[in-house]
């Protein structure tokens, strides 16, 4: 577990937020703005209405000005916490919310982010019709290619994680993800999509030693070759029997795994830096029978 802490810490740095909060000490998982979108019951750009005291726990009135999912108008309440992972509401700002169906915000923290940009707030407003799996991956796309830092990282990080998605791109959405690479953590990420898409650009990618530095996902998924490989069981057995937390047959077969299922078992983000012993048997399940693993 202490890995995943580890990874968890440095994945804060890809989140979509506005300014520093208290919540700043708080050790979660990144979770985009798509994933928060998705599980939020409302998400709505407010105002920020009366706050408990500092260090004190409660109830958040939230006035809506612009409703995106669930509530469209009127007033929502959130609930504020006390604890390092406290959301950092602040009275008479505007800010956009995901509030889950225990009226916590979705992700924390992240579930607040204050003054959001117009890009970002139109995004999830189409973000919210629906729309195929590759009308979603061009959305993603489309965010990936925008000048706006961090809507791209969350964009890519939601990419990545989504084999459906990732299988879903066209050859023109493809193409725009290669224009789109850039120095940045975006562009390893980009790099991490083509790897999971296992298609020509990625092929082109590693034929001209295009890796970007420091990412042994990559180096993972270059050298590990599981693509003629169809039985789930077959990659099960790899999972659960290799030695080593980092391995990266085990990382590699999940990867595959998942992609035979055409879904997420859990973000690749996560398990393609390491997993402790119990959690590669958990995954090594998972991959046998399709189900996503639940922390």
């Amino acid at each position: 577990m202490q890995l995943r802490s580890l990874l968890a810490v440095a994945c804060l740095g890809l989140a979509v937020a506005a300014a520093p909060r208290p919540a700043a000490a708080c050790s979660k998982r990144h979770e985009s703005i798509f994933e928060l979108f998705d599980g939020a019951v409302d998400v709505a750009v407010v105002k920020v209405g009366a706050v408990p005291g500092r260090r004190y726990a409660g109830r958040v009135a939230l006035r809506v000005k612009q409703g995106l999912k669930g509530a469209r108008r009127g007033t929502i309440t959130a609930r504020e916490t006390n604890s390092s992972c406290s959301t950092g509401f602040r009275s008479g700002r505007t800010a956009l919310v995901f509030i889950a169906k225990d009226r916590w915000p979705a992700g924390s923290f992240e579930g607040y982010i204050e003054k959001p940009s117009p890009a970002l707030v139109a995004t999830l407003t189409a973000w919210a019709q629906p729309q195929s799996d590759v009308d979603r991956a061009g959305l993603l796309v489309a965010a990936i290619a925008s000048p706006e830092r961090a809507l791209r990282r969350d964009a890519a990080w939601h990419l990545v994680n989504h084999p459906e998605l990732i299988a879903a791109l066209t050859a023109d959405q493809t193409a725009a993800l290669v224009a789109a690479r850039g120095t940045d953590g975006t562009g390893r990420m980009v790099a991490m999509i083509l790897a999971r898409q296992h298609g020509q650009a990625w092929r082109d990618l590693v034929a001209a030693g295009g890796l970007p530095p420091r990412t042994p996902a990559l180096t993972v998924l270059a050298a590990q070759d599981f693509e003629r490989v169809t039985d789930v069981g077959v990659l099960a057995d790899v999972i659960a029997r290799t030695p080593g937390e980092r391995a990266p047959e085990r990382i590699a077969a999940l990867e595959r795994c998942e992609r035979v299922h055409g879904a997420q078992l859990e973000a690749f983000t996560s398990y393609s830096g390491g997993h402790a012993e119990p959690w590669w048997l958990k995954l090594a399940e998972a991959c046998r029978t399709g189900a996503p693993v639940a922390w």
